[in-house]
């Protein structure tokens, strides 16, 4: 077997530093996961990664701050009102600052702050200030939300919040009640507010087609990010999209691969993000991870029940235990990274499997 000659070219290329085409990312993503050009590929964007990154890897958090039946009702969801059997719930003040000070001790260098898509601005945005009154200074606040408008985010802005992740997802206005357009307006609000805007190919199933991939990717190609990468879609049990199931690791990583080549120029975009956290992505040009806890406390944590009070991650509908900061410094570690760095890339602390 041999890889297929247009490929190894194109790669040879994308190594040397060429920034590979929509077209070009089409047809990388056309190819079979578990091809040897799909292996080439990954381990291309891998060398690139490593190369652009100086090795290093980057930890945001994540919190959910609030959760209710959403009225965006999208149909991979776990928090659709269709088909959640999710009860309102707002994690106290008191909670998210310590998970946040957990967050820093385990080296993260922000926290996404999620809310559902329709959510008490004034209560989010006192919620941060109070936040960056209390937390690390060096923990930068993010906001994941439902579409705001310019004011509202320079708002956020100016008690504190450094960033904003929006996506214009996979079949927008089809999967969800959201207009592409809509989605795609707030993007270019919070670029305009002067937050910096995280973004992502997601959600992603079996279902999507290289060229829908290779569209939605471009968004951040386009526009100025400060993260891409991919996530995958985890199949809701009762939601419309459950039957089609779920991508495999092989599949993401080849994902992401694409994203790490297709803004291998842009300066903007100081990491390539895979979610959920695991060690293909590392190898395939992701250097970032989003962990759902901080460093693991002493003692024996509650489960994340789905009625209860405590927030909420992935890990709810994953249904399994939160991905902590030391999980993913063991897994940055033992794929060959050798610090942490910052949102801007600078380094912060070594990285060893007992750091």
């Amino acid at each position: 077997m041999s890889v297929e000659k247009r490929i190894e070219g194109l790669l040879r290329e994308a190594a040397c530093g060429h920034a590979i085409t929509k077209a070009e990312a089409q047809t990388l993503l056309s190819v079979s996961e578990n091809s040897l050009e799909a292996a080439l590929l990954r381990s291309t964007a891998d060398q690139v990664s490593r190369r652009r990154f100086g090795n290093r890897g980057l930890l945001l958090g994540q919190i959910g701050v609030d959760m209710e039946p959403c009225d965006g009702d999208c149909a991979f969801c776990f928090f659709a009102k269709s088909h959640t059997s999710i009860r309102a719930s707002v994690l106290p003040t008191e909670e998210v600052i310590a998970r946040c000070e957990r967050f820093a001790a385990g080296g993260a260098q922000g926290v996404f702050l999620m809310t559902m898509h329709r959510f008490g601005f004034e209560w989010f945005r006192d919620l941060c200030a109070t936040l960056r009154r209390s937390i690390p200074a060096r923990l930068e606040i993010l906001a994941n939300v439902g579409d705001v408008d310019l004011s509202q985010l320079r708002e956020l802005r100016d008690v504190g919040v450094a960033g904003a992740y929006h996506v214009c997802r996979l079949r927008e206005g089809v999967d969800s009640c959201m207009p592409a357009a809509q989605r795609r307006a707030t993007i270019e609000r919070i670029i305009e507010s002067g937050m910096a805007w995280y973004n992502l190919c997601e959600p992603i199933g079996p279902e999507h087609t290289a060229e829908e991939l290779a569209e939605q990717i471009w968004l951040g190609v386009e526009l100025p990010c400060r993260q891409h990468g991919a996530m995958q879609r985890f199949p809701v049990p009762g939601s419309p999209l459950y039957a089609h199931g779920q991508i495999s690791l092989a599949r993401l990583g080849q994902i992401v691969a694409v994203v790490a080549l297709a803004t291998a120029h842009k300066k903007e975009t100081t990491s390539i993000a895979v979610n959920v956290s695991n060690v293909v992505g590392l190898f395939s040009g992701a250097n970032a991870f989003f962990p759902e806890a901080g460093e693991p406390l002493a003692e024996i944590r509650r489960p994340n029940h789905p009625d209860g009070p405590e927030g909420f991650t992935t890990a709810l509908w994953r249904q399994s235990n939160e991905i902590t900061t030391a999980d993913c410094r063991t897994m940055l570690a033992a794929a060959g990274f050798s610090h942490l760095m910052d949102t801007q890339g600078h380094p912060t602390r070594p990285l060893n499997a007992n750091a």
